[in-house]
């Protein structure tokens, strides 16, 4: 059965609490439950880059402060409790992340981490909180490493970007069937998501007869890929697989542009924002780009119409002070909040365990922003919530979606 969960509260009294996290009063287990968690309140902690990723934890904040005003969200074991939502600024750098990571749990006592942003932060505290037994659930990552090492790191579920592996299958074989003799070029980072997203397409292509004819790594700290996509612009590569993030995006497709190297491109499904990635590529720069994603993007009007869409405008116009309508970072940071209540209201307990175990076994879950077709689906198994995504293309500056697919559970 699907279970839809519906946000329309109206906002009584928000006091959304980003900036410093010391001195509060620390959340004391009673009886058998774990650190985190009381009969009145549970507590999530965060670690993000504030100066990009920080709507996300405004957003989420001022939804749970929403909750909280209207008395708190009814768990499954039939306590109502208020959600305490602590965001640390880690500047996107790992080690940092450790820090505010350890800090959370060690001296604000999170009952879990929530909504934990990018593959190289995960990665570097996932041990960590494998051996704390604390829960890291609904992380914006899709890194392969997370499955292939789920039974040594089971604290991990409900991860918020694809699996890599199951994203590039798919779109190699769109690849495939439009383009059945294509010379590709490939840009990507030299990382855990970009030489895992390499092989992984190779892997996808192999036997099939179209060929990988060029490849250009980069590093996160380069400050330019201009050299690189030039390179691959002379390889005379038709298809242009982007597997860049962030800003890269942005300088990769203008820089094609520049150059006049019109091949079809495919883009990462984490880097699509309209408005921080795309937009600042200048004007035709991203024109006809295809890549995947799961929840309308709410910097086009062209979705108003949907039910879920209006519930969002709502609740960003009732934040106006914090929230844009048109964020789509924000909205990211909304939708990980949904999936999170939708799991407390189906945790069965004031363990760890029960998150985890809730989390896991999620079932046709919608949320406002969800795409059309689209549901987050979990199983003890596999920890990512991705599960179904809509094939789109950027056309004339917005997203236009195809109909969801759906994975395989053979893949």
């Amino acid at each position: 059965m699907k279970r839809t969960l519906a946000v329309g509260l109206t906002a009584l009294c928000t006091t959304a609490a980003l900036a410093a996290c010391s001195g509060r009063d620390t959340a004391t287990s009673a009886g058998d439950c774990d650190p985190g968690i009381t009969d009145t309140e549970i507590r999530f902690g965060t670690s993000l880059m504030q100066s990009v990723a920080g709507p996300q934890a405004v957003a989420a904040t001022a939804l749970f402060d929403e909750i909280n005003a209207a008395g708190g969200v009814t768990m499954g074991d039939g306590k109502t409790r208020k959600i305490e939502y602590i965001a640390m600024d880690d500047g996107y750098d790992p080690a940092r992340t450790v820090g505010n990571v350890r800090s959370l749990v060690e001296q604000e006592q999170v009952f879990a981490i929530q909504n934990l942003i990018g593959t190289a932060s995960t990665l570097a505290v996932v041990d960590y909180l494998t051996q704390k037994n604390v829960p890291l659930v609904f992380p914006m990552t899709g890194t392969d490493e997370l499955l292939a090492t789920h039974e040594q790191r089971p604290v991990v579920a409900g991860a918020v970007n694809p699996q890599t592996r199951w994203e590039v299958s798919e779109r190699a074989e769109i690849i495939l069937r439009d383009h059945p003799q294509a010379k590709i070029a490939v840009l990507y980072p030299n990382d855990s998501l970009g030489n895992g997203s390499l092989h992984a397409l190779k892997s996808a292509l192999d036997g099939s007869g179209t060929a990988v004819v060029a490849q250009q790594a980069y590093e996160q700290t380069t400050p330019s890929v201009d050299s690189q996509v030039v390179n691959l612009a002379n390889s005379g590569a038709d298809v242009f697989v982007n597997f860049a993030t962030a800003s890269f995006v942005t300088q990769s497709l203008k820089k094609a542009h520049e150059l006049g190297w019109k091949p079809d491109t495919y883009i990462y499904s984490g880097a699509t924002d309209t408005n921080f990635v795309l937009a600042p590529a200048g004007p035709d720069a991203a024109e006809g780009v295809h890549s995947f994603y799961w929840i309308y993007d709410v910097s086009s009007t062209d979705h108003d119409a949907k039910p879920g869409v209006q519930k969002w405008r709502e609740f960003a116009e009732r934040n106006s002070g914090k929230i844009k309508t048109t964020d789509t970072i924000a909205a990211t940071g909304y939708n990980s909040a949904q999936l999170l209540v939708t799991a407390l209201k189906q945790m069965d307990g004031c363990t760890r365990a029960d998150l985890l175990d809730a989390v896991q076994n999620m079932r046709g879950v919608t949320t406002d922003l969800a795409i059309e077709g689209i549901t987050f689906d979990t199983t003890p198994d596999y920890p990512y919530a991705i599960t179904s995504m809509a094939p789109m293309t950027f056309r004339d500056g917005r997203w236009h979606y195809d109909a969801a697919v759906t994975r395989s559970t053979e893949r």
